[in-house]
């Protein structure tokens, strides 16, 4: 069979930090303490200590002269890169909880202070990126990047008088526990904690009511299976403050202490029970799901009818570990479960993308089109520096195909064909962000038409946004943001599920455009010799990676509005109770009752 290769050229990817986990330090440098770790992995150990981990972490101490570098050169890549630099000093718009940030400033006050060990170092640079509530850029550490687990998950219900519950959605130490109510983490309350936690430490969405709901447990598709999602509170990627946590239970009225100790997975290879393992439930089988009947399964996403009503189950749109063929293979299965529907007569459809982490625009573009075949994508553009300008100029007169900084990899909203030349793409378009005047590229659509030409044309299908409803907790990031955002811009209603009681928020989080990072920098300026110069500025430490949004993506209704600050809450709120935190299809049939069109 002929290869086919994709352009691919924005990649949109939403994934928890890719965590390479090794023992801190190099052959010649590494401490006594270190290598204790790395002889426990030598011998086939699963698990490490906590202990033995922030013994080896708190061996390894602060290095001023690395320190000022990594400053100066995460500084530069933002300078020169990151969408939202400026921006990110405003205030938030009503719905989101975050704090207007100077990045750098921040960043050069920590020179200012004193630490005794590089890991705290780190540390405070990734949680003071993690402020941004930009899910799309982080930072993160080779050296530092253990997890820590506990073996013990939540979830949050809905009692029927309104009140709000945190209670045990795992607990493989004792499985007795299961389903009752925790009513204290270390002395205070567990709603409180859990809350606090969500609007302090994690960064996925400027929407707190997402950042609960990942906080905590929830079941969503992917590996081509049910598996648990979020529960950040008790899966962690930093080290704890403390080895333990003491959470009080309610069980059938009994009430008892419990202590649960962190536990480390000694290598990445290890099969890590909370992330790569089946979810076990009485509802959900090989052809089921509650009283839904799968009718096709297209690896990627699954299609289920329940009653008179069909459900589209998406869990990514990636096609990162795909070849060319493989991708066409994913996106004509898509169609073919929906020509299942349509002849089947189907006419209102569920599109569940809870838990859904993005990947490839491709396959977002490609979904739009073939539910909405008369509409636009939405438009983005990329801040002009004097870093990005150098990347445009050379890699578009290499012509890399599919680049981001390929001018011919856009075309204009304007006149809907391609640039005639750079200049023509950087264009003069100046915006007030965060108080300053910020120029950017001109506004452009990404330009699928080579893609296009090799996909699979679909059928003209019978459904309008009357027929369909949008379901999700609002962990439906980066791409997926970019397909349900675009979605309902053309009228599809939605319905997010979760959340704090009586508070509407975000379906969607993280709908700006391209990623890039600090090692994809470094591979493109060894690329490109005319770059070299700006190599001493750009590059990173290996064992360190900085993740950034480098375009920003528009509204196609309100032409003005950048994506990913603008709040929208879904139209309407479902909650978890004790049955459908297990079974996805009792939220389905809810749903349902918010299409349009019912007969």
């Amino acid at each position: 069979m002929k290869q086919i290769y994709f352009t691919i050229f924005v990649f949109v990817a939403f994934t928890y930090s890719v965590h390479s986990q090794g023992v801190p330090g190099d052959t010649d440098t590494i401490t006594n303490e270190c290598q204790k770790i790395s002889d426990y992995i030598e011998t086939g150990t699963d698990y490490l200590n906590y202990s033995d981990v922030k013994a080896c972490y708190d061996s390894i101490p602060f290095n001023k002269t690395k320190a000022v570098q990594t400053i100066e050169t995460i500084k530069e890549l933002l300078k020169g890169f990151y969408a939202f630099l400026d921006q990110a000093k405003d205030e938030p718009k009503p719905g989101y909880t975050f704090t207007p940030i100077d990045l750098i400033t921040e960043l050069d006050l920590f020179l200012n202070r004193d630490y005794s060990y590089e890991y705290e170092f780190v540390y405070d640079i990734g949680n003071l990126i993690d402020e941004l509530r930009d899910g799309h850029t982080t930072f993160i550490s080779k050296n530092f990047s253990y997890y820590f687990y506990q073996g013990f998950s939540m979830y949050s219900v809905i009692r029927p008088d309104g009140t709000q519950q945190i209670k045990v959605f795992d607990d493989t130490i004792d499985p007795s526990t299961i389903d009752c109510q925790v009513t204290h983490i270390d002395g205070l309350p567990a709603i409180d904690v859990i809350t606090e936690f969500a609007r302090n430490n994690l960064s996925y969405s400027r929407d707190l009511n997402v950042r609960f709901n990942t906080a905590l447990a929830s079941l969503g598709f992917g590996n081509r299976d049910f598996i648990v999602y979020g529960q950040d509170f008790s899966l962690r990627t930093k080290l704890p403050t403390v080895p333990t946590i003491s959470y009080t239970l309610n069980c059938s009225d009994k009430i008892f202490n419990i202590t649960r100790e962190w536990i480390v997975p000694a290598t990445s290879s290890t099969e890590f029970y909370p992330i790569f393992t089946k979810y076990k439930s009485s509802y959900i089988n090989e052809t089921s799901v509650g009283n839904a009947s799968l009718i096709f399964d297209a690896v990627f996403s699954r299609f289920y009818t329940l009653q008179d009503f069909g459900v589209v189950l998406m869990s990514t749109e990636s096609t990162a570990d795909l070849n060319g063929d493989e991708t066409v293979r994913f996106l004509s299965d898509i169609v073919v479960g929906f020509k299942l529907f349509a002849d089947k007569g189907i006419t209102k459809i569920v599109l569940d993308f809870s838990n859904n982490h993005g990947g490839t625009v491709i396959v977002t573009d490609y979904i739009i089109k073939l539910l909405f075949p008369n509409i636009n994508i939405f438009p983005e553009d990329i801040k002009v520096t004097d870093v990005s300008t150098a990347f445009i100029n050379e890699i578009s007169n290499a012509n890399a195909v599919g680049n981001l900084f390929n001018y011919r990899s856009y075309t204009s909203t304007i006149t809907n064909n391609s640039f005639n030349n750079v200049d023509e793409f950087i264009g003069n378009n100046t915006y007030t962000r965060g108080g300053a005047q910020v120029k950017f590229t001109t506004k452009a659509f990404r330009n699928d038409s080579l893609d296009f030409q090799i996909l699979p044309v679909p059928p003209k299908f019978p459904w309008t946004e009357e027929n369909m409803v949008i379901l999700t907790n609002g962990a439906c990031f980066s791409s997926c943001a970019n397909l349900v955002q675009r979605l309902a811009e053309a009228n599809v209603p939605t319905v997010s599920v979760g959340g704090f009681p009586n508070t509407k928020f975000s379906f969607a989080s993280c709908s700006g455009g391209t990623i890039r990072d600090s090692d994809t920098i470094r591979d493109t300026l060894s690329l490109y010799p005319n770059l070299n110069n700006l190599a001493s500025r750009l590059t990173l430490s290996q064992d360190l990676t900085l993740r950034f949004t480098c375009a920003e993506v528009y509204s196609i209704n309100n032409p003005d509005e950048v994506m990913d600050f603008s709040f929208r809450q879904a139209d309407y709120q479902l909650y978890y109770d004790e049955q459908s935190a297990r079974d996805p299809s009792s939220l389905w049939l809810q749903a349902a009752q918010y299409i349009k069109k019912q007969s």
